[in-house]
């Protein structure tokens, strides 16, 4: 009898150790490609270029916003760095059967708190960066950001309420956290869909008023590029809630965040470079050309171009977003 009940335990053992996902190839493969988006630093760059450039500061506050999700960012390379190191390096991890894999799921241990941390702060700067440029789009109406905050509020909570248990040993089975999880990772989606859509179809609402020679919105060009930058993050945060929703433990989303933290940072410091160095579908650069086009017609056309700006900081001094607003007649 205690023969058999040994090889019961034994074979439970195999069984539950069989069932644990390669966490240790997924995180390898995802911390890659974390280690590739970091090149978003030529991005960060860029950006402070735009915000700096020429010995003009144009919004602080975005400059510093900028600066630390960078900094968030370098730090979560960090850590990936050293969970890493420790996976497949430390003896009393890489000895134990799927030991590198016990040790990514082992949510207790400081270096995967510290990750998941990184993260949410990372995604809570973000948040409110679009937040912040949805006020200032809407004409720092204060009442338009309510709605917003408060979803934020009620995500970052959640989600740190969360990882703080997983941190103290509660199980990722946990039906609890799950329906937190999933409640957090549908907020966080609601906000950053709902915030960039609304924030490109204001600029696209009001470059309507703000017409080229060839009848076109200068403003759409901005407005779609928006759209793409942020869809970016918004595509991997859906991913990363399909993973949690199909998965007991949710840990395939876990590994993923690893990437996406960097997609954060990448998301609004693409905006304001592509916007800042007139790399939109059809930005001032182009319509300005269109203009002179027109004006070189055989009719007699009379073209009144003048540079309009779109800014979204409060003074109206953030970065240009070239248009060009032109009134044309055909002469008599």
């Amino acid at each position: 009898m205690p023969a058999n009940s040994t090889s019961d335990q034994a074979a439970a053992a195999a069984a539950a150790l069989a069932a644990i996902p390669p966490l240790d190839k997924m995180s390898l493969v995802a911390i890659w490609i974390e280690t590739l988006l970091y090149g978003h630093i030529v991005m960060y760059l860029g950006a402070a270029y735009v915000l700096v450039g020429n010995g003009k500061r144009r919004g602080p506050a975005l400059l510093v916003a900028s600066t630390l999700l960078f900094a968030l960012s370098t730090g979560h390379v960090a850590v990936s760095l050293r969970q890493l190191l420790q996976a497949f390096t430390n003896p009393a991890i890489t000895s134990m059967p799927k030991g590198s894999s016990l040790y990514f799921l082992n949510q207790t241990d400081p270096l995967v708190f510290a990750g998941q941390a990184l993260y949410l702060f990372n995604v809570l700067v973000q948040d409110l960066v679009l937040i912040w440029r949805l006020y200032a789009v809407f004409n720092s109406d204060w009442r338009v950001p309510i709605l917003p905050l408060i979803l934020e509020a009620i995500n970052q909570v959640t989600a740190l309420y969360s990882i703080v248990k997983f941190f103290h040993g509660t199980a990722l089975e946990d039906p609890v956290l799950r329906k937190y999880g999933i409640l957090s990772w549908s907020l966080h989606l609601i906000i950053n869909i709902g915030v960039t859509a609304a924030i490109a179809g204001k600029i696209w609402w009001h470059g309507r008023r703000t017409v080229t020679v060839r009848g076109h919105n200068a403003y759409a060009g901005v407005a779609f590029t928006i759209m793409e930058s942020g869809g970016l993050f918004a595509g991997a945060t859906f991913v990363l809630y399909v993973f949690f929703i199909n998965t007991a433990t949710g840990t395939d989303a876990l590994v993923g965040v690893n990437p996406v933290t960097q997609l954060a940072t990448l998301s609004p410091l693409l905006i304001i470079a592509r916007v800042g160095f007139g790399l939109t579908h059809s930005g001032g650069r182009s319509q300005l050309s269109s203009g002179r086009a027109a004006a070189s017609h055989s009719e007699a056309v009379h073209v009144n171009i003048t540079r309009s700006q779109v800014s979204d900081y409060p003074s109206g001094d953030l970065y240009p977003m070239q248009a060009v607003k032109s009134e044309a007649g055909i002469a008599a």
